[in-house]
């Protein structure tokens, strides 16, 4: 699992500050936890009130969990017994465990998240909305963050594995997709190996690789504009 520490003063931590909370979470949990190709929505703290008969009371994702302990500004003291991360929902049996994240190594990971969002200045924790925007106010802030870039011949790509082949499931502009999503209240978080930055739609061929942005890149870009684009 990554050790990644965070810096108090990294302005991407800084940036993250200012949009959500939940966004925050995503983009740090996240980061943390894809080493080990787990993802925190799909991934499972399960609690049992009984430990003889090992019935489950409780089960929440790795997010929403990490976000609750964020939220109250407080820092987890799970007990080994009564606690365990698993691939299903509502299970305890063993076979469901999660190799490679014990307990201990979350409850590390959490208040290594919640540390870092709640030092001054910490986290705004309010549910702040996407102001009204036009498709020009996205082109045009994408364009003065990166003015070396055609941001015009900008396509962020989706593939799909299916039977041993990679296909394109969707692509779009970078500020055709953005723009969509801040529509939508949505904030996206680009990453991951299924997502790529290309400078010719739906080609996935190496040639048409964009030169200048990975897919990392787009998702700094965004966290750096986003808070501009936010109520409050």
């Amino acid at each position: 699992m990554s050790k990644k520490s965070y810096s108090y003063t990294d302005p991407r931590i800084l940036a993250l500050k200012k949009i959500r909370p939940d966004f925050a979470v995503e983009v740090l949990l996240t980061e943390r936890l894809k080493s080990l190709g787990i993802s925190p929505f799909r991934t499972y703290l399960n609690t049992v009130a009984d430990i003889i008969d090992e019935e489950v009371s409780d089960s929440i994702t790795l997010f929403d969990e990490t976000l609750a302990w964020v939220e109250k500004e407080e820092f987890p003291n799970y007990a080994q017994v009564q606690n365990g991360i698993f691939h299903r929902r509502f299970s305890f049996a063993s076979k469901d465990r999660v190799e490679g994240l014990g307990l201990l190594e979350f409850e590390r990971v959490v208040i290594d998240i919640v540390r870092i969002l709640i030092h001054v200045p910490s986290v705004n924790l309010s549910k702040r909305s996407v102001k009204s925007l036009s498709f020009e106010d996205v082109h045009a802030a994408l364009k003065y963050r990166v003015p070396e870039v055609n941001i015009d011949t900008v396509y962020v790509t989706a593939f799909i594995d299916e039977s041993g082949e990679r296909k394109v499931l969707w692509s779009r502009s970078l500020a055709e997709d953005l723009y969509v999503s801040l529509q939508h209240d949505e904030i996206p978080y680009y990453h991951g190996e299924q997502l790529g930055v290309y400078s010719v739609a739906y080609s996935s061929e190496d040639i048409h690789r964009h030169a200048q942005l990975t897919i990392t890149d787009i998702g700094n870009l965004v966290i750096d504009i986003v808070p501009d684009f936010l109520n409050g």
